[in-house]
């Protein structure tokens, strides 16, 4: 607890990896790239924000509600308070589906100690790069998929720029940002494989040293209607569970591909320590049933 006191103490709102002056890259990206841009940091770090949380609360929170309320049973919740009241944090959890994510910070969203501005950074094709998924991304994100990075060898210096500004976020206060160290979607049959941790999640933990969450979740499709259905029934449990928080202010302050890697590994043995914890959740569920 003293070390994530003390990670929290002291940070500056201002850019401390960036020179002075510097702006987005643009010159790297498509027209239509600069354009999703703007609009999604307009509404996640901008003016917009207050009606893009505004559009949350309204909207996005019954939404969610409606597909997962009935059937969400959550483990370490009481862990959580050894976060600061009001420091930013850094989720950090498995893949399995499109929801994921979206429905743990619902879960956090909906609690007034835990709320956070939320921020989840997305791959950037689709998203960023067809009119339909800049309009999914605004409807069913409201301004929280953000930023992107790009697959494009030659964008990657705007992946570079969109690295830091993850990690202001997290030296700001309030700021809840999410975030999955393999990289992508594990669409593999077993759900208690991960794949491969990436370098960028351990890249951002140790720029930044914010707290971090752990959590594990399983449960959910990437099928609309078919969540709908079972949360109307009531089938089909999505567990939750939480580890306890804590930092990294332990690490040496070293950037090397092969350091972030490391730290990104021992992110996903974080996550994956919760995971016989998980299954003794539903082990307990199936017993009631």
């Amino acid at each position: 607890m003293a070390e994530i006191t003390a990670q929290t103490e002291g940070r500056s709102a201002k850019a401390r990896d960036r020179q002075p002056g510097s702006g987005p890259p643009f010159h790297v990206l498509r027209r239509f790239e600069r354009f999703a841009f703007r609009v999604m940091r307009y509404f996640n770090v901008g003016a917009g924000a207050r009606w893009a949380l505004a559009w949350q609360r309204i909207f996005l929170d019954p939404l969610f509600s409606m597909f997962v309320s009935r059937r969400v049973v959550v483990r370490g919740w009481e862990r959580l308070e050894a976060i600061p009241d009001g420091a930013s944090f850094l989720l950090v959890s498995n893949h399995r589906s499109f929801f994921d994510q979206f429905i743990i910070g619902w879960l956090l969203f909906c609690s007034k100690r835990y709320h956070r501005k939320s921020t989840f950074p997305v791959r950037a094709n689709f998203f960023y790069e067809h009119p339909p998924g800049l309009f999914i991304s605004l409807l069913l994100g409201g301004g929280s998929m953000f930023p992107p990075f790009f697959r494009r060898p030659e964008a990657k210096a705007f992946n570079k720029y969109s690295l830091s500004i993850l990690v202001d976020l997290l030296r700001e206060p309030g700021n809840l940002l999410g975030f999955h160290p393999e990289g992508t979607r594990n669409k593999g049959p077993d759900p208690y494989h991960l794949l491969p941790a990436q370098p960028g999640v351990g890249e951002l933990a140790l720029k930044a040293r914010p707290v971090i969450l752990p959590a594990f979740i399983t449960g959910l499709t990437n099928h609309l209607f078919s969540e709908l259905w079972a949360n109307i029934r009531r089938r089909r449990p999505i567990v939750i569970v939480f580890g306890s928080p804590f930092g990294v202010g332990d690490w040496p302050s070293q950037t090397r591909l092969s350091h972030a890697k490391k730290c990104a590994d021992m992110l996903s043995e974080k996550i994956a320590a919760l995971m016989e914890e998980e299954k003794a959740a539903r082990a307990e569920l199936q017993r009631e049933s």
